[in-house]
């Protein structure tokens, strides 16, 4: 932290901190509130380039032998050290509902200073709400959101580099945390309060769910025969196909499959077989191929006569998207034997 300059007519006075989200001065010190898996990749990703951590803090039982080891960065539990207070940047990385919790401990043991800024790795709270109790105790407060699955802290330090991170808050916090993500050699996504839970939700469909949806469709290849231990890693290659083409051509372009092509009769004998076999996921499969449907048309037309006799199997198309864009209509006919 800056340090203090001496006037002949008073008391020492501290220097503005403003250097804290100047790229050109000292890389500022961090210290993290969370050994989990978070906290300890992203401690281990900061050391890895050159930040220095000052040290991860947190609960005994979440700490291991591991923690130190991976992340590079002398671990705590406990009381919490003192050199809290000597870091210019403090991250709370903890589960969503311990954030203010542990906001109100480092108040309470007054571990804060007014030229230190507080951020979260939270990606569905605004920083000005969950860490409210220590806005008055710093100097800004701000989200530093990984936008990726964490499962492995090992795993974890090394795609960290290549990952987004959402950043909310204070403009200094905003700043500053840009700039630690540039110095992981990561990208930053820019959001406002108001929008972060929906940025969050848009995170949770396109992780999570496919979770979800790699479950279903594992339980569907079991029920068509395929030996349970078998199913998912026959599954694997086509899920990541489609993340490497998503990640190479985009959207639409991505798309493929029975709806894009105009195919039918290939959609028709799938619901029919899940009202048999399934029921629990027509619903669904509906929802989802609604939305194939509209994606396909984004992507170019398609016979018109398909569209309506999918429309029908689908339900009304469009209005899936934030905007609530319906599909346009077909206007030339695209070969469904593609």
């Amino acid at each position: 932290m800056s340090s203090a300059s001496a006037s002949p007519s008073g008391p020492a006075v501290p220097e503005r901190d403003d250097h804290l989200d100047d790229p050109t001065a000292p890389t500022p010190v961090v210290f993290i509130m969370g050994a989990g898996v978070v906290g300890t990749a992203l401690a281990a990703r900061l050391v890895r380039a050159g930040v220095p951590v000052a040290g991860l803090h947190g609960r005994q039982a979440e700490l291991s032998d591991a923690s130190s080891a991976i992340s590079g960065v002398l671990s705590s539990s406990g009381e919490i050290p003192e050199i809290v207070s000597e870091s210019d940047v403090v991250i709370i990385s903890v589960r969503d509902e311990r954030i203010r919790e542990v906001a109100e401990r480092l108040v309470r043991e007054k571990r804060l200073r007014k030229n230190q800024v507080l951020l979260h790795t939270s990606g569905a709270n605004a920083a000005g709400e969950i860490l409210a109790v220590a806005r008055p105790h710093v100097r800004a407060v701000g989200t530093l959101h990984p936008l990726v699955s964490f499962a492995d802290p090992r795993l974890a330090v090394v795609g960290m580099k290549t990952v987004a991170f959402g950043l909310e808050g204070d403009l200094l916090a905003r700043h500053l945390a840009a700039r630690l993500v540039g110095l992981m050699g990561a990208r930053s996504v820019v959001l406002e309060s108001r929008n972060l839970a929906l940025y969050h939700a848009g995170a949770v469909l396109v992780s999570n769910y496919v979770v979800v949806l790699a479950d279903l469709g594992r339980s569907l290849l079991v029920e068509a025969g395929v030996p349970a231990a078998e199913a998912l890693p026959a599954l694997i290659p086509l899920m990541t196909s489609v993340v490497q083409n998503l990640a190479q051509v985009g959207l639409p372009t991505a798309l493929t499959g029975p709806v894009e092509r105009g195919d039918v009769s290939s959609v028709a004998r799938h619901l029919e077989v899940l009202v048999e076999r399934a029921p629990g996921l027509v619903e669904l499969y509906k929802l989802m191929g609604r939305e194939a449907l509209r994606i396909a048309l984004s992507k170019g037309p398609l016979d018109a006569d398909a569209v309506a006799r999918l429309g029908d199997l689908f339900g009304p198309v469009g209005g899936g998207g934030p905007a609530g864009a319906a599909a346009e209509p077909a206007k030339t006919k695209r070969n469904p034997g593609k």
